[in-house]
């Protein structure tokens, strides 16, 4: 039976994919770290980014083995989980914009009341001091007492407003990146009669759902790239033969090597061990034929190549010679070559 086993062929494009797998995976569930509760959205993109990065990787896969309408259905899946993740996330993102610009504006505001109020008790202690100036010019009377209590008062409250406003962040502009982004944008031929307001938006909108976008994409070609597919042969589709067990990269080896009669003459009328063994063809017709002969099992077309010591095309040409003898199928990516005359005698 030829199963297809999935191997790993680069493990920095793994260590690439699991990388770009958490960054995706902080963008889309950040919240749960800042304490907020699992939801149903929650499980369903976790679902969505397991189904895109999976559906991802096996499209060419299925493609490569004539399976077409499961490749198609892998084409859907991986679209609708792509758009769904990327919206989820862009989303997201832009809410946590929208909540960092209205803080930013919030701190400013309350900069701008508190910097109001001090100016208005900085105006009123200018006045107590002039104040204090003339009631104490004869002394320190019940006048001269009075107006630097009221100086007191004053000076305590610029002193408070100047706390306050130590407090508070420095004044700050929301969404300043994407205004840059924006301001520089328009001065593009492009962009020329655009707004910056409009693109500053579009730019608020699009670029956290295009980052997603790269992130997830990102995680489906390097994990294309680092898994691989080998087929593999089972143990009953092997030939029982004294040479079941030699591997085609042997064959090559076992053709060039001389082939003596080892078995001495046995005395007349006598039988030896040797004359109840199937004695195994090695001298084929074709290359195509012997190589499988040999080996003993079915083939990849790789492996006849190295059997005949041959190149894969060159492989392919071979064994399309005698194709009425052989059975040629697909196993995952793989062309499976074996003899006919292996499935008569099952």
């Amino acid at each position: 039976m030829n199963t297809t086993r999935t191997t790993i062929r680069s493990w920095p494009a793994m260590m690439l994919a699991g990388i770009f797998v958490g960054g995706t995976s902080f963008v889309l569930f950040n919240d749960l770290l800042e304490g907020a509760r699992i939801t149903t959205g929650h499980v369903l993109t976790g679902l969505a980014l397991i189904a895109a990065t999976a559906a991802g990787h096996q499209i060419v896969t299925m493609f490569r083995a004539r399976r077409l309408g499961v490749a198609l259905g892998m084409v859907v899946l991986t679209t609708a989980a792509l758009a769904y993740v990327a919206t989820m996330s862009g989303a997201r993102n832009a809410e946590q914009a929208a909540y960092r610009a209205e803080r930013i504006g919030g701190s400013n505001g309350e900069r701008e009341r508190i910097a109001k109020l001090r100016s208005e008790a900085q105006a009123m202690l200018t006045g107590a001091l002039k104040e204090v100036a003339k009631a104490c010019v004869g002394g320190d009377g019940k006048a001269c007492k009075g107006a630097k209590a009221t100086r007191d008062v004053y000076e305590a409250a610029v002193k408070g407003h100047d706390a306050d406003l130590t407090r508070l962040p420095a004044l700050q502009t929301p969404n300043a990146g994407y205004k840059a982004a924006a301001e520089a944008l328009v001065m593009l031929p492009w962009f020329s009669d655009r707004k910056q307001a409009d693109v500053e938006k579009a730019l608020i909108v699009l670029l956290p759902w295009l980052a997603v976008l790269i992130a997830e994409l990102g995680t489906i070609v390097f994990l294309s790239s680092a898994l691989g597919h080998r087929s593999v042969v089972s143990f009953s589709d092997r030939v029982q033969t004294s040479f079941s067990a030699i591997e085609a990269p042997d064959v090559l080896a076992l053709f060039s090597a001389p082939q003596p009669d080892n078995d001495p003459e046995p005395p007349k009328g006598r039988k030896t061990k040797s004359d109840n063994v199937v004695r195994f063809p090695v001298q084929s017709t074709h290359p195509v034929i012997r190589a499988l002969e040999t080996s003993g099992r079915t083939l990849s077309n790789g492996e006849l190549a190295k059997a005949m010591g041959v190149s894969d095309s060159e492989a392919s040409k071979r064994w399309q010679e005698v194709v009425d003898q052989l059975t040629v199928g697909w196993n995952g990516k793989y062309r499976v070559i074996g003899l006919k005359a292996w499935k008569q005698t099952a």
